[in-house]
C-alpha cells in the first residue's frame, strides 16, 4: 500500500504543467519544490467555482468583472510542493507558522513503525530553504493510543520574538490519564521546554493559539461547557479573562485577537468532543464580560457546523468560515453541504458565500475531511477546504457571490492555510487520503505543504493579514 501511495505521489508531481502563470515561486521553495499543477482531469483549472459563482467569476480567461465593479478577480498561477513530503501516515492536518527569520515551521503527527511497535509521534520541522530540518526532536510519543479512538488537536504559533509555541492534546474522555493529555511547549532556541497548563482537561473539546499585538501568545481551551483564555508570560500560562460558560457546550473553539489583545472566539455549540451544532461568536468586552455577537447560525434539525475559523478585519468587523454538514438520522451519516463564510459589519451579519462541499475522509480532527482554513488579505477572506472529491479548493472572496478560485488540485486533503508576506497562500495538506481504514490499509498519508504562486487581482504584495 505504501509503495502504491509513493508511486501515486510521484505521478502527481510528474504531471506538472510546464508553464507557470503568475508571479514566480518564493525563493525558499528550493530545488525540491517543482510544480505540481493539474493532477488529472479533475484537477484542471476550475476558476468558475461552480454554478454558484455566476457571471463575472473572473476565472482565467473569463474576462468578467466582480459584482462590485472592480478589476478582474481572476486567480491564475500554479501549485507547487513547498519542499518534499513530511512524515508517514499522518493522522491530523499540519499546523504552520513563521519563525523570527520568516522561515516556515510545520508541526505534524505521524505513525512511526519499528519491528513490533507502532508509535504516534509529534514533530516540528523548519524549512531551511533547501530541506526540512527537525526542530528539537520528538516532542511526544505513545504506543498506547489506537488511531481514531478520539480526535487529536495540534496548534502552532510564534511569539513576538518569533519563538515557536506548540499545543497538543487528545480530546478523549480519559484525556487526563490518556496517552496525550493537553501539553504545551515553548522553544528556547535549542530545546522544547514544557509549559504546564494550570487547567484540568479531562475531556478536551478543542484548543487554539494566536499571537497578540503585544507579542504574547494566547491559548483558548475548551472543556465541555467552558472556554478559558490564557496568556503565556515569562512564568507560564495565566488566565486573563473570566471563563465563558455556554449552555449548548463549546466544541472546536477558534481564536482571533483585537489590536488591544481582546479575544474574539468562534465555536460550535456541543458539549462533548466529536459532537457539533450551531455556530457561536463571542467577543471579550472588558468590564462587560463576554458579548454574544449573535451570529445567525441556521438551526435546522440535524444541521451541524465543524471547524469554525474566525478573523477580525482592520475596521473591527468579523469574518467566520465553517464546514456545514447535515446529519441523517436514518442512516446515521453526516453529509457535507457547504463551506459558508459569514461577515459582520455595520449593518449586521451577512452571508458572503456558501459554495463548495466539505469532503474527504480517512483523517481525524475532528471529522474526516472537514477542516477549513481562513485568512484575510487586505480584509478580503481567503478560504481553503477539501472539496467533495478530495481536492484542494482555494478561493478568495473578492466580491460577494463571485469568488476568485484557484485551480483545484485533486488527491490532497486540505487542512490549514497561511499567507506569506507577499500574499501568496501556503496550504497544509495530506496526500493521499485513505477511504478505507483497516489493518491492511494505511490510515493517513504524507504531509505536503503546497504553495500557490498566483494571487487574485487586488491582492497585492504585502497583503497578508492575520486578522488582528
Amino acid at each position: 500500500m505504501r509503495a502504491v501511495w509513493g508511486m501515486a505521489f510521484l505521478l502527481v508531481v510528474s504531471a506538472a504543467c510546464s508553464e507557470t502563470v503568475g508571479p514566480p515561486p518564493v525563493p525558499d521553495a528550493g530545488p525540491d519544490a517543482g510544480p505540481i499543477a493539474d493532477a488529472g482531469p479533475d484537477a484542471g483549472p476550475t476558476a468558475d467555482a461552480g454554478p454558484d459563482a455566476g457571471p463575472g467569476d473572473g476565472g482565467p480567461g473569463d474576462g468578467g468583472e466582480p459584482a462590485d465593479g472592480g478589476v478582474d478577480a481572476g486567480w491564475s498561477g500554479v501549485w507547487e510542493p513547498f519542499g518534499p513530503p513530511l512524515g508517514h501516515e499522518a493522522q491530523v492536518y499540519p499546523a504552520m507558522a513563521l519563525d523570527a527569520s520568516g522561515a516556515l515551521l510545520v508541526a505534524y503527527v505521524e505513525l512511526v513503525e519499528s519491528p513490533g511497535v507502532v508509535a504516534t509521534e509529534l514533530h516540528v520541522a523548519r524549512w531551511s530553504g533547501s530541506a526540512w530540518e527537525p526542530v528539537g526532536g520528538t516532542l511526544a510519543s505513545s504506543t498506547d493510543r489506537f488511531p481514531y479512538s478520539a480526535p487529536l488537536f495540534v496548534r502552532l504559533a510564534t511569539d513576538g520574538t518569533g519563538r515557536p509555541v506548540l499545543a497538543f492534546g487528545d480530546s478523549g474522555p480519559g484525556a487526563t490519564i490518556g496517552a496525550f493529555p493537553l501539553q504545551t511547549w515553548r522553544f528556547d532556541g535549542s530545546l522544547w521546554q514544557p509549559v504546564p497548563v494550570p487547567v484540568p482537561a479531562r475531556q478536551l473539546s478543542g484548543i487554539a493559539l494566536d499571537e497578540g499585538a503585544d507579542g504574547q501568545v494566547r491559548l483558548v481551551l475548551a472543556t465541555g461547557h467552558e472556554l478559558r483564555v490564557l496568556v503565556l508570560g515569562a512564568s507560564g500560562w495565566t488566565e486573563v479573562v473570566e471563563t465563558l460558560v455556554h449552555d449548548a457546550g463549546v466544541s472546536e473553539p477558534e481564536l482571533a485577537l483585537g489590536a488591544d489583545g481582546a479575544p474574539l472566539v468562534a465555536f460550535s455549540g456541543a458539549a462533548s468532543p466529536g459532537s457539533f451544532g450551531t455556530l457561536h461568536v463571542f467577543r471579550w468586552s472588558g468590564d462587560a464580560g463576554w458579548s454574544d455577537l449573535g451570529l445567525p447560525s441556521p438551526t435546522t434539525e440535524g444541521l451541524l457546523f465543524h471547524t469554525p475559523r474566525i478573523r477580525e478585519r482592520s475596521d473591527g468587523g468579523v469574518v467566520v468560515a465553517a464546514s456545514e454538514w447535515q446529519f441523517d438520522t436514518f442512516t446515521r451519516r453526516q453529509i457535507g453541504l457547504a463551506v459558508p463564510v459569514f461577515s459582520l459589519g455595520e449593518n449586521g451579519w451577512s452571508l458572503l458565500e456558501d459554495g463548495g462541499e466539505p469532503g474527504g475522509s480517512g483523517l481525524s480532527e475532528p471529522i474526516p475531511g472537514s477542516p477549513v482554513g481562513l485568512e484575510l488579505a487586505n480584509d478580503v477572506p481567503v478560504v481553503v477546504s477539501t472539496s467533495a472529491d478530495g481536492g484542494v479548493s482555494l478561493r478568495a472572496l473578492v466580491s460577494p457571490g463571485a469568488p476568485a478560485a484557484a485551480p483545484v488540485l485533486g488527491g490532497f486533503g486540505a487542512g490549514t492555510l497561511l499567507l506569506l508576506p507577499d500574499g501568496s497562500p501556503l496550504v497544509g495538506a495530506v496526500m493521499p487520503v485513505s477511504l478505507v481504514i483497516g489493518p491492511e490499509q494505511a490510515d493517513g498519508g504524507q504531509v505536503q505543504i503546497l504553495h500557490f504562486t498566483g494571487t487574485p487581482a487586488r491582492l497585492t504584495a504585502g497583503s497578508a493579514q492575520r486578522g488582528r
